[in-house]
C-alpha cells in the first residue's frame, strides 16, 4: 500500500484508489447535477404557470410515482441484465425526456397534463437505473471498499446539488426554464459515454434463471426480509424519511416563495443543503467506523427531524437557509448508513433486489409525500407543512429503536464483509461473516 491509499483509507476514501469508481464518480457527478437543475426547472416552471404548491406536489408526484410502482422490478432486472446496462438506458431515457421538456418549455404554458406526462417519463428514466445506482458499486471496488464506495457515492450526490443549485439559481434566475432543460439533458449524457468504456466486474452470475414473471424474485426478496426482521427493519424504516421527510426538496420552490427570495433564493436552499451532505459526507466513513453503522443511521434519522422543524419554524430567511445544511447532512448519512448495513446483510444474489425494496420505501414513498405535503402547505404553508414531517420522523425513529434495539449495535468491518454487533434477527446470526458481541453489551 502507498502513502497516499494510506491517507485515502484513514479518511474513509478507500474506493477512490481504484480507477473504475473514480470515473464512475465522475459520470454520475454529472448526471446527479442534471437530475436537480431539472427538479429545480420543473418546481419552479409549474409554480409560475400555475401559481399553486398542491400542482407542485402534485408534478413531482408524477417523477416519483414509478419509483414507488417499478423499483422492485428494476432491482430484479439489475440482478438480470447488470447495474451497467441499465444504467445507460437509464441516462439515454433522462436525456431524451429533457430535450422534449425544453421544447415544450419553450410554447409558454402547454397543458398541464403535458406537464405531468413528461414528470411521469423523467421518473421512468430514474427508476430504471436507481437500483443500479447502487449496486454497481460492487462491480467497481473489491468487498473491503463497498462501504467507502457507498458513502462516497452518496457524497457525490451533495456535491451535485451544489452544483445543480448553483446552474439553477442562476440559469432561472437569468434566462428561460426552458434552457435549464436542455442542458440537464445534456449532463444527463454524459455517463453513457462513460460507462460504455469503463471496466466493471461482476460479483456474481448474472439472474438468468427464466421466469414467466418478476413477481417470482421480487416475493423471494421480500420473504427473505421479513423472515428477517432486524433486516425488515432497516427496509421498512425506509418508510418515514421516503414519505414525509424527503418531501421538502419538492417544496424548496414554494418556501423559497414564502421567504421571499425568488428564483436565486431557491438556487441558495439547494445548495446550502448540498453543503451539509458535503460536509458529512467527506468524514461520513470514518464516522460509520467510529460509532458503527447502526448508530450512525438514527443519528441520520433524528438530524433530519431536528434540521426539518427548525426550517419550518425559524424566523426569517437567514436562519431558514442556515439550518438547512442539518437536513443534508442527516439525510446522507441516514441513506448511506442504511444501505451499507443492508448490501452486508443480504446475499449476494438477492442483493440488487433488496437495494431496490430499499429504493421503492425510501424514494419510492416520496410521490405520496410529495402530493400529501403540497395539500398541507396549501393549507398552512410549505414551510409549516415541512415541520410537521420533521415531528413524523422523529417519531419513527424512536417506534424503529424499541421494536429492534439490535439495529445500533450493527457495523460493517473495513473488509466490507465482516458484520459486528447483534446479529439476531439479520440473517447473518448463523453466517461466519458475523461477530456477535457478548451477551453483556447487548442492550
Amino acid at each position: 500500500m502507498t502513502r497516499a491509499d494510506s491517507r485515502l483509507d484513514r479518511v474513509g476514501w478507500t474506493a477512490f484508489e481504484y480507477p473504475p469508481f473514480r470515473w464512475f464518480i465522475a459520470a454520475m457527478l454529472g448526471s446527479t447535477s442534471g437530475s436537480f437543475l431539472y427538479n429545480a426547472a420543473l418546481g419552479w416552471y409549474v409554480l409560475q404557470v400555475t401559481g399553486s404548491a398542491a400542482a407542485v406536489g402534485l408534478a413531482f408526484t408524477m417523477t416519483g410515482l414509478p419509483v414507488l410502482l417499478l423499483s422492485p422490478h428494476a432491482g430484479v432486472l439489475t440482478d438480470r441484465f447488470g447495474a451497467r446496462a441499465m444504467l445507460m438506458a437509464s441516462f439515454a431515457a433522462l436525456s431524451m425526456v429533457g430535450v422534449i421538456q425544453g421544447i415544450v418549455a419553450l410554447g409558454g404554458s402547454p397543458p398541464y397534463l403535458a406537464v405531468l406526462g413528461l414528470a411521469l417519463l423523467f421518473g421512468i428514466g430514474q427508476t430504471i437505473g436507481a437500483p443500479a445506482s447502487v449496486a454497481i458499486v460492487n462491480d467497481l471496488v473489491p468487498p473491503k471498499a463497498v462501504s467507502s464506495a457507498t458513502a462516497l457515492n452518496f457524497l457525490h450526490m451533495n456535491v451535485a446539488r451544489i452544483i445543480g443549485g448553483l446552474l439553477g439559481g442562476f440559469l432561472l434566475a437569468t434566462t428561460t426554464t426552458s434552457l435549464a432543460f436542455f442542458i440537464a439533458a445534456i449532463l444527463f449524457a454524459f455517463p453513457v459515454v462513460v460507462l460504455l468504456w469503463v471496466h466493471t466486474t461482476t460479483t456474481h452470475a448474472p439472474d438468468d434463471r427464466p421466469s414467466a414473471s418478476l413477481l417470482g424474485p421480487l416475493t423471494e426478496a421480500f420473504r427473505y426480509a421479513t423472515s428477517h426482521p432486524t433486516l425488515g427493519v432497516l427496509i421498512i424504516l425506509a418508510i418515514a424519511p421516503g414519505a414525509i421527510g424527503l418531501s421538502y426538496v419538492y417544496m424548496l420552490p414554494v418556501a423559497a416563495e414564502e421567504l421571499g427570495i425568488g428564483a436565486a433564493g431557491l438556487g441558495i436552499l439547494m445548495v446550502t443543503v448540498g453543503i451539509g451532505g458535503l460536509i458529512a459526507g467527506v468524514s461520513l466513513e470514518t464516522i460509520q467506523r467510529r460509532i458503527g453503522h447502526g448508530r450512525a443511521l438514527f443519528c441520520g434519522m433524528f438530524g433530519a427531524a431536528i434540521g426539518l422543524t427548525a426550517f419550518g419554524l425559524v424566523p426569517g430567511a437567514a436562519l431558514a437557509i442556515g439550518v438547512l445544511p442539518i437536513v443534508g447532512a442527516s439525510f446522507l448519512t441516514f441513506a448511506a448508513a442504511t444501505l451499507t448495513l443492508t448490501q452486508a446483510i443480504s446475499p449476494p444474489r438477492l442483493r440488487g433486489r433488496m437495494v431496490s425494496l430499499f429504493a421503492t420505501l425510501y424514494w419510492g414513498m416520496m410521490p405520496i409525500g410529495a402530493i400529501v405535503v403540497g395539500i398541507v402547505a396549501e393549507q398552512i404553508g410549505a414551510r409549516h407543512a415541512l415541520a410537521l414531517c420533521g415531528v413524523g420522523l422523529a417519531l419513527a425513529a424512536a417506534v424503529a429503536l424499541y421494536i429492534r434495539p439490535q439495529i445500533p449495535t450493527l457495523a460493517v468491518g473495513r473488509d466490507g464483509v465482516t458484520l459486528r454487533g447483534d446479529l439476531r434477527g439479520s440473517g447473518a446470526e448463523h453466517s461466519e461473516l458475523g461477530v456477535p458481541v457478548p451477551d453483556s453489551q447487548r442492550p
